[in-house]
């Protein structure tokens, strides 16, 4: 049987291929926006600046984040000492008030596991250390004599107590999202954020001011990060 193939029904298919051929166009056009995005992703990922400057790593696979979490401002800037921030070098022992960056997003930063939290039943203070510096021993969040808050050895501490934090309630008003005083058992004094004219504040002690006048000297822990590095080259979903 012969069929013959009227104008409209070449008009039909001419149409259908040309439909079909925008389909396969912005399918390409997709996928290679994809592609790009996962390449992209890739490269955001990359720990290089944490891996030059402490590539141990005691895990195949990172912990949950909550075992380890951020310690955040008032104003939900990111407590961080050294390999806990991009902002933050390593040979620099202090600690900062820097801007809170979530993993995965930032470009230029990434983001980092926080502090380990150990306490005394007894004395109810708690210490912290920087969960990711596996690569000195002076870790631990600390105050001396002079109201110098750093990261130090506990052994090269002139008092323990120079380690030790008491958690304090803020009043009812202020009382919510878990903000805290933290007192120092050597010092007697608040942690402190004091503010400066960069990104990058520094963290002292200072009168303690339980009314709540002094918003800077509130803190909270936070356990909602992902995407986060917990050592050179690994980092959890």
């Amino acid at each position: 049987m012969t069929y013959i193939t009227t104008e409209h029904e070449t008009n039909g298919t001419r149409l259908r291929n040309e439909v079909m051929g925008s389909y396969c166009v912005s399918l390409a056009i997709v996928l290679a926006i994809v592609q790009a995005s996962i390449v992209a992703y890739a490269v955001r990922m990359n720990s290089g600046l944490l891996c030059s400057q402490c590539k141990a790593c005691d895990t195949d696979k990172c912990p949950p984040s909550d075992a380890y979490p951020h310690m955040t401002a008032f104003d939900d800037s990111l407590i961080a000492g050294a390999l806990q921030s991009d902002y933050v070098k390593y040979e620099d022992r202090g600690v900062y008030s820097v801007p809170n960056i979530i993993g995965g997003v930032s470009t230029n930063n990434n983001s980092y596991f926080g502090w380990e939290s150990t306490s005394g039943s007894a004395s109810g203070y708690h210490r912290f250390r920087n969960y990711m510096d596996k690569c000195s021993d002076e870790s631990y969040l600390s105050v001396d004599r002079h109201g110098r808050v750093k990261l130090r050895a506990l052994k090269k501490l002139s008092d323990l107590s120079e380690a030790d934090w008491k958690s304090v309630n803020p009043p009812k008003r202020l009382n919510h999202r878990e903000f805290r005083f933290w007192v120092s058992h050597s010092t007697g004094k608040c942690l402190t954020v004091f503010e400066g004219k960069t990104k990058k504040h520094t963290l002292g002690v200072a009168d303690c001011e339980f009314d709540g006048s002094n918003l800077f000297q509130l803190f909270a822990f936070r356990f909602h990060y992902h995407k986060a590095f917990c050592c050179c080259g690994k980092y959890n979903e």
